[in-house]
């Protein structure tokens, strides 16, 4: 029949309904309408996604602007003294002169002398530890050093503050300046001159037992004094910590070393004298590599208030340490995940030693030690006046006597546990002495007393020579 279709309706049916057969025009307008649907969908879907890769890609690029490289600053040549490119310190952003009359210049962080280290190319600055290091807890000195309330124990800050973001204080040296050493011998006969032909140094130490990379780390709170130093031309008195691993017999002696000086002729700006917070470190059994504080490539500091050289104040004088005595806590403890050994000074990270600056203390220390030494000019006319420590022997006890005290080590796990030392060394208890003390989870700890004044109105060590 005409009219209709294959399926017995005709087209005027459809008509007529309203319902169009797939392939009329309503048909494609209702199906371009959700195809329209799909396609804002889509676009969407698209925008969201490229919205969130754009937050990213600027978290991930002001992430990477944060990480910072060591960047050896290359002064151009000139016809002043000097090479063209010597391993120095970059250019100075600003600059304070402080009331002891030193100078401190702020320096980019990624320009800074440890660049020039050739072991640390293109080294990665950890502006912290890592977050294993930054939970990790000594055992219970909440009794003892650290009351962020106080005010800074250095100079630099508490007059100026700390340097502009992305600087380091670093303080400046003479220009003429010797680049000083040291020649630490505690295992040595200490009646033997050392390598340069000077008097042996003195001592007065205490230590835990050797065992090779048994150490993570230690923990002392030193009081800081302003001893009696009889030859301001060339002799220094000190109370520090030796992170120590390898040995002298094999030339590869390590040390990571922090503590307070009072060193005349390596702070000639300084007046009047006072202790100055120092770090050390060598490779080589201070033979050729190491120095004092930034003086050499080696230490990359990151924090900006804290002034390694710095003058340390408040300080006691012996004639002033009737009630109290100052103190700071200063820790050395290994980050495995940085790699290195980080400075960590009255709660703050200052700055770490890079393993790759070590041998044979990459990963862990052989032995710890605590104490005082003292550097003589000469003994031809009897023995020095330079003080030990306060400049008070041992037995006068708190406060006249120096001391340390909450002395902590890590083990090989890094785990903190108080001091058990082991033995003692003194030069010569006539001059200078040490008596060690523990009171568990007292204020004091594992602790001793040291020092003594030498010469000074001292008959009994005034005749050794």
């Amino acid at each position: 029949m005409k009219g209709i279709t294959r399926e017995g309706i005709s087209m005027e049916t459809f008509k007529r309904s309203g319902r169009l057969p797939s392939g009329t025009g309503a048909a494609r307008r209702n199906l371009a309408y959700r195809s329209w649907i799909v396609a804002v969908l889509i676009t969407f879907i698209q925008l969201l996604l490229f919205v969130q890769s754009s937050q990213a890609s600027r978290t991930l690029s002001r992430h990477d602007r944060g990480l910072k490289r060591l960047q050896p600053y290359l002064y151009p040549s000139s016809n002043s003294s000097g090479p063209a490119a010597s391993a120095r310190h970059g250019p100075a952003v600003k600059s304070f002169q402080l009331s002891d009359r030193s100078w401190v210049d702020c320096v980019p962080v990624e320009h800074q002398i440890a660049a020039h280290h050739p072991g640390l190319k293109n080294h990665i600055i950890h502006m912290v530890p890592s977050s294993d290091l930054l939970h990790l807890q000594e055992v219970d000195v909440s009794s003892a050093p650290v009351d962020h309330d106080q005010l800074h124990p250095q100079a630099f800050a508490r007059e100026h503050g700390g340097c502009p973001e992305g600087s380091i204080p670093v303080q400046r040296s003479e220009p003429e300046q010797t680049a000083f050493r040291k020649h630490h011998r505690p295992e040595d006969d200490y009646s033997r001159p050392d390598t340069l032909g000077a008097p042996a140094h003195e001592y007065a130490i205490i230590s835990m037992a050797r065992e090779v990379g048994a150490y993570k780390g230690q923990g002392t709170t030193l009081s800081v004094n302003d001893p009696t130093i009889g030859d301001p031309d060339s002799e220094f008195s000190l109370s520090q910590v030796w992170v120590l691993a390898g040995s002298y017999a094999n030339d590869d002696l390590n040390t990571a070393e922090t503590g307070w000086h009072v060193y005349p002729a390596l702070h000639p700006s300084n007046f009047p004298l006072a202790p100055h917070l120092f770090i050390y470190w060598t490779m080589d059994a201070y033979q050729g590599t190491g120095c004092y504080n930034l003086h050499c490539a080696g230490f990359v500091q990151v924090n900006r208030n804290w002034v390694l050289g710095g003058v340390l104040a408040p300080y006691t004088t012996l004639g002033e340490n009737a009630n109290s005595e100052y103190e700071v806590r200063i820790s050395i403890v290994y980050d495995s995940q940085t790699p290195g050994w980080w400075l960590n000074a009255q709660g703050t990270w200052v700055g770490y030693w890079p393993s790759a600056i070590y041998t044979t203390l990459q990963t862990g220390a052989d032995q710890l030690q605590w104490g005082g030494e003292i550097a003589p000019s000469d003994r031809t006319n009897g023995h020095t006046t330079t003080g030990m420590g306060s400049g008070a022997f041992a037995q006068n006890g708190f406060p006249v006597a120096a001391y340390h005290k909450q002395v902590t080590y890590a083990d090989y796990s890094g785990k903190f546990y108080e001091a058990d030392f082991s033995y003692a060394a003194v030069t010569d208890a006539n001059c200078y002495n040490l008596e060690a003390g523990n009171n568990p989870g007292s204020s004091s700890g594992s602790y001793f007393y040291f020092g003594g004044p030498g010469g000074l109105d001292n008959d009994a060590c005034a005749q050794q020579l």
